[in-house]
């Protein structure tokens, strides 16, 4: 029977062994598995490796990925405010719960993909609708794990704060924040990639631009390899940026192993 109390820690090293050696593993499954496959269907990551080299040298991926990224990082830092600090309001309130929580719960699960022409009709094509785009497929994780996190303080470590007579902002910052601050990660974590997909939609179905734009200009002209090119730096993007968040959260969470 499995024992969900007790798993088993990996160091570090081996960690990055097992993960390499995966990645290594699928990468020679899809070489052989492309040789004998159509290249304009099924490019080698060969092929794929060499056309993102050429795609490098030449600027072109470098100004995609900066175009990309600018849209993306706006609407993901807005995403970041502004849903911790709605998360943090339902929360500790719970009549701004009930007057939010139907519309939070409701855009979250509705196929933002439905509004894209109704924003492009509003404010156009442009840099505007993508940033708008990526807030609304990011900012609802955020707002949801971060009231749950909020939450879901352990009452016994707020009654040690009244007891001790904490303000109310030493109660926030010094309990409610470092206990919420999983859920807010996983919100983050999920709101990434929400938002890394919103990015690419975005720049498919507005102004074609980016990484975006280069899948789309490159599948219609057959070039394969290349068309694979964004697509893998999309992957690395968000396994970056998941990285990225991981290190922060293990940083603030260093009073939990102390």
């Amino acid at each position: 029977m499995l024992d969900f109390r007790n798993r088993e820690e990996i160091p570090p090293l081996q960690s990055r062994i097992i993960q390499i050696v995966t990645a290594l593993v699928i990468i020679g499954g899809w070489e052989l598995a492309a040789m004998n496959a159509n290249p304009l269907l099924v490019p080698r990551p060969s092929s794929v490796a060499v056309a993102g080299w050429e795609m490098l040298l030449s600027g072109e991926l470098l100004r995609a990925f900066n175009q990309s990224f600018i849209s993306f990082g706006t609407g993901f830092l807005i995403s970041l405010v502004f849903g911790i600090a709605i998360g943090v309001l339902m929360g500790v309130s719970k009549v701004i719960e009930k007057i939010l929580d139907p519309y939070v719960n409701a855009l979250y699960a509705m196929p933002i993909i439905a509004l894209i022409p109704f924003i492009m009709l509003w404010v156009g094509i442009g840099f505007e609708a993508k940033v708008i785009i990526v807030v609304l497929f990011a900012i609802f994780p955020i707002i949801i794990s971060t009231a749950a996190g909020v939450k879901n303080v352990d009452k016994h470590y707020l009654d040690i704060g009244v007891a001790f007579c904490a303000s109310r902002y030493s109660m926030f910052m010094k309990i409610v924040a470092p206990s919420a601050l999983p859920f807010v990660a996983s919100g983050i974590r999920l709101a990434v990639g929400r938002g890394i997909i919103a990015m690419v939609v975005a720049e498919f179905l507005t102004a074609i631009a980016g990484l975006g734009g280069l899948i789309i200009n490159y599948s219609n002209s057959f070039q394969t390899s290349k068309a694979f090119v964004p697509v893998i730096v999309l992957a690395l993007m968000g396994i970056v940026l998941t990285y990225f968040v991981q290190v922060i959260e293990y940083k603030l969470e260093a009073w939990k192993r102390t």
